[in-house]
């Protein structure tokens, strides 16, 4: 019961201040007040919205209340589509250096190859029931020519 009566006390309070009605004047020195009550012997209107609170903008004449500049909502969207182009802009910056990262390791990797197959006394390769078949000065040398194609084909971009 003691909950119920407070509940109803809280809800007269809200319905009478939601009521009261912000009457807006300019008194002799120029100033514009706002308050609650009318100001005693002068003449005051009843504006049909609040004042804006100091450090808000104020509303525009004839645009129903709306801001002068742009909406919060207006703000929010530009203010996530900076957002998503700065996270685009990371991506594609990343995706292109492990490109270029990517280009090098296989630059480096063909290179290998190639001074590998250059250096070595004998090279070697397993033919199709797995056995190690030696390869001779021509196959070699064949081999050594695909090998610079390879590092010319990788390394050009650089």
């Amino acid at each position: 019961m003691r909950s119920r009566a407070l509940f109803f006390a809280l809800l007269v309070v809200a319905t009478a201040a939601s009521g009261a009605g912000v009457y807006k004047w300019v008194d002799e020195k120029g100033v514009t007040h706002f308050s609650e009550l009318p100001p005693p012997g002068q003449p005051a209107q009843k504006p049909a919205k609040a004042p804006a609170v100091q450090g808000q903008p104020a509303a525009a004449a004839g645009d129903g209340g709306q801001p002068a500049g742009k909406s919060w909502q207006q703000k929010e969207t530009e203010f996530r589509q900076r957002q998503i182009d700065r996270d685009a802009a990371a991506r594609k910056q990343e995706e292109q250096e492990t490109a270029a990262k990517r280009l090098q390791r296989d630059c480096m990797l063909a290179r290998k190859s190639l001074e590998d197959l250059q250096n070595a006394n004998a090279v070697a390769r397993y033919d199709d029931k797995g056995e190690r078949v030696f390869l001779g000065d021509k196959e070699r040398t064949a081999l050594i020519q695909q090998r610079k194609q390879e590092v010319e084909a990788r390394c050009s971009g650089r």
